[in-house]
């Protein structure tokens, strides 16, 4: 009869060590998936993260150009509501409410204003000959120079066609708007530029001083304007 072997303790040992080694090393794998899924997960959110924000900052530059669109709409079309198209002066309504206003502050203040009534001599030619687009660039230069000519407190405006109107504010003495409306003269009888050459022309300014010739803003502007016609009447080229 056989007896039973028994196992080799080496072995055992060895076997053991070996169940032990497998085991750990199967964690170490699993730990390592753990901490690669982990990775995974945040890279995935960084991404996510980055795209967000490179998506907010679109938005965001979108918005801040629609909002400079807007406000240059705005306040162009506040402009274009005030202004004449053609050369960015005052038009006629708004010009009627600053004389309005001159009023107001001068009956306060015990002071007195000029305004202005300009007509060009002689315009309807430089149409007839170098077309509406030469009349117009004439009527450009004309406000380009009437605007440098008067101080940040007075006004320019196109009454209409190659009429213009000047509130001269703060008026210290009666010669001083007759002095000023002669340098006008001198200033617009210089040449104009255009595509064609150089043109000449003159103007017929009128006078009118308040309080002493009108009371109201209608009245002032009416009062120059039948000053010019005189001036035309005698030949242009002049202020009264």
């Amino acid at each position: 009869m056989n007896e039973p072997q028994h196992a080799n303790p080496h072995i055992m040992r060895h076997t053991v060590l070996q169940l032990h080694f497998d085991a750990l090393s199967f964690e170490m794998v699993r730990m390592r998936c753990e901490v690669l899924l982990q990775q995974n997960i945040w890279n995935e959110q960084q991404q996510k993260l980055l795209r967000d924000n490179q998506l907010l900052s679109v938005a965001l530059l979108q918005a801040g150009a629609m909002n400079a669109n807007t406000s240059a709409q705005l306040q162009q079309l506040a402009l274009s509501s005030q202004c004449d198209a053609l050369t960015q002066t005052l038009n006629r309504s708004i010009m009627l409410d600053r004389i309005s206003q001159a009023i107001s502050m001068a009956t306060r203040q015990h002071s007195r204003f000029a305004v202005l009534f300009i007509d060009l001599d002689n315009f309807k030619p430089v149409n007839d000959h170098y077309g509406h687009a030469a009349g117009d660039a004439v009527l450009q230069q004309v406000s380009a120079r009437l605007t440098t000519a008067i101080r940040d407190s007075d006004a320019v405006s196109r009454h209409g066609g190659d009429e213009f109107l000047l509130l001269l504010n703060n008026i210290k003495h009666d010669r001083d708007a007759a002095l000023f409306a002669g340098k006008l003269v001198q200033l617009l009888a210089q040449p104009y530029q255009l595509a064609q050459g150089t043109v000449s022309l003159s103007a017929s300014i009128g006078i009118a001083q308040y309080p002493f010739d009108a009371d109201n803003a209608q009245a002032l502007i009416s009062y120059a304007d039948a000053a010019m016609y005189q001036v035309k009447q005698q030949g242009g080229a002049g202020a009264r």
